[in-house]
């Protein structure tokens, strides 16, 4: 990459083809857009901003990312055709979550209030009154006269 006037950083919207496809490189390398920055002699918010502004230069950050995506991915896959235990494992695992999960989760809606009073109510059907304690046998005064427990 060619150099601007000495204490000047270069504009990035003046790339070249050949420069943005350095940058997808870079990008598909497995440099992050903070090392990338270095490499080209601009500030990370630099990139930031030309990646908002330049479509350009965006794919082609995007476009090396990807393929290094995609070689692993198909690593990934291979490995696990191949018979290894890991790759499969992680295969199956970020494939098919639903089948492959480590752990399964279920959700219950449970009442346990009216659990409660339901199994409150049948001791107190079936126990004789004298078996029962004080307070199953008569109401509480706060319930009676329907006060509230924090008033």
């Amino acid at each position: 990459m060619e150099k601007g006037k000495p204490g000047r950083k270069r504009k990035l919207a003046q790339l070249t083809e050949d420069e943005y496809k350095q940058i997808s490189q870079w990008s598909g390398d497995g440099l992050n857009e903070s090392q990338i920055a270095t490499l080209l002699n601009v500030n990370i918010s630099t990139i930031t901003r030309e990646k908002k502004r330049n479509e350009q230069f965006a794919d082609a950050i995007k476009r090396g990312k990807y393929k290094a995506v995609q070689l692993v991915a198909n690593k990934v896959f291979q490995n696990a055709m191949d018979g290894k235990e890991t790759s499969a494992i992680f295969f199956l695992k970020n494939r098919d979550p639903d089948n492959w999960a480590d752990r399964q989760e279920v959700n219950y809606n449970l009442d346990l209030k009216n659990v409660l009073t339901d199994a409150r109510a049948r001791i107190i059907e079936h126990a004789p009154a004298h078996a029962l304690p004080k307070r199953a046998r008569t109401p509480r005064a706060s319930e009676s006269e329907g006060e509230g427990v924090n008033e």
